[in-house]
């Protein structure tokens, strides 16, 4: 494959029969990649072949979109990481990110970039509050507990005439129950309103 995800591309020619989405002369992210006859997809959703697309060009805007963490290489081999929107450092140096201005022009003592990374994030962890408290998951069990199996989804609901909410649940084959009314969004907050959750999204 010519190009990699995450490169920067724009179109080679004139794009014929996409939406108009496609706008000639923008820079876009290669998001996908497949081994389909047309294997590349852009951030914008479309897909190209490869004779139609070509590598951008990085420019001073794209580095002060890039993201805490890319890094920045000259001639002379040093790294700079960027810290905060405005800022590259490393051990020795803080550079402002107006300095970086001419990218192709040298930086002092550090020559020319010769390379910038941005990074990529793996989410290797990631905290998901749990919808149901406790005593909610020990009422619901107990109301659930002699049809458990019949049951298909769960839902909280509003009723615009009497300003509450209320519990409906839906089985499989049988009609909708729904549980008493309940004033206060403070029961049952984590659950949005008319979203259909399973039992196990529950914790049930």
């Amino acid at each position: 494959m010519k190009f990699k995800v995450g490169d920067k591309v724009k179109f080679s020619k004139e794009i014929v029969g996409h939406t108009d989405s496609v706008k000639i002369g923008e820079i876009y992210k290669i998001i996908k990649i497949d081994e389909s006859f047309i294997p590349y997809k852009v951030e914008n959703g479309e897909w190209f072949t490869e004779e139609e697309l070509e590598l951008a060009d990085y420019t001073y805007e794209d580095l002060k979109k890039s993201p805490i963490g890319t890094k920045v290489t000259f001639e002379n081999k040093e790294v700079f990481v960027k810290d905060d929107e405005d800022t590259f450092e490393n051990l020795s140096e803080r550079l402002d990110l107006e300095d970086l201005e001419g990218l192709e022009d040298n930086h002092m003592y550090n020559g020319k970039i010769i390379k910038i990374e941005e990074p990529e994030y793996t989410t290797v962890y990631e905290y998901k509050p749990e919808i149901l408290d406790e005593a909610e998951k020990r009422y619901l069990r107990g109301v659930i507990r002699p049809f458990r199996d019949d049951v298909e989804v769960i839902r909280k609901l509003s009723s615009r005439t009497k300003g509450k909410y209320y519990i409906q649940i839906r089985y499989k084959d049988e009609p909708s129950t729904n549980l008493p009314y309940f004033e206060s969004q403070e029961m049952y907050k984590n659950m949005e309103t008319e979203k259909i959750y399973t039992l196990e999204e529950l914790g049930l």
